[in-house]
């Protein structure tokens, strides 16, 4: 089942939360006092640029959101052989 992982920074500190659909929203959602689980003027990143953005350090408020699994690659031998009849 796909989750969904939200980076953000605070004060210097990057962290990731991982949540399941109806937490995500829960967590995005703006109170009664349009507060959200990450403040106020929630932001969304909707694309990582690799040579600008990819520093957390300078999204401020803005949050990255990624929907999918964590997977952890496995090793896979092959053996090739040449033969000649």
């Amino acid at each position: 089942m796909d989750k969904y992982f939200v980076i953000n920074n605070s004060a210097g500190d990057t962290s990731i939360q991982v949540y399941e659909k109806e937490q995500l929203l829960k967590a995005i959602s703006p109170d009664k006092d349009g507060l959200t689980d990450y403040g106020h003027d929630l932001e969304f990143i909707d694309k990582v640029n690799l040579t600008k953005n990819s520093d957390t350090n300078y999204w401020g408020a803005a949050i990255l959101i990624i929907k999918g699994s964590i997977v952890i690659p496995k090793v896979k031998e092959v053996i090739k052989n040449i033969d000649i009849e």
